[in-house]
């Protein structure tokens, strides 16, 4: 299996894409998924996708930018817990794992 490229953002940079990172990194792991992830500021997704695409971008917080065809997963159910379930199954299939 191909190593998946995955981009993390909030609007800093720093606190819930933290979180969101640490659990995505050991939901990948459970399934021993190799990957490269990389936290950014919600504001510099686009030029970072623009740059080297990512198999998914994961975001604490709605994007308004256009990011082509790279698909862009809420990822607040990370921090929160609620739904949790849902969105594991989404990032699943996005990754196809």
């Amino acid at each position: 299996m191909n190593r998946k490229r995955i981009y993390v953002c909030c609007g800093t940079g720093i606190a819930t894409s933290t979180v969101i990172v640490k659990k995505v990194s050991e939901f990948l792991d459970e399934n021993n998924i190799q990957y490269d992830i990389s936290q950014y500021i919600v504001s510099d997704i686009p030029s970072k996708v623009a740059n080297k695409k990512p198999d998914i971008v994961i975001s604490s917080t709605t994007i308004s930018a256009d990011l082509g065809d790279v698909p862009v997963l809420l990822g607040r159910s990370f921090l929160t817990g609620i739904g949790r379930d849902k969105t594991k199954q989404e990032l699943r299939e996005i990754l196809e794992f």
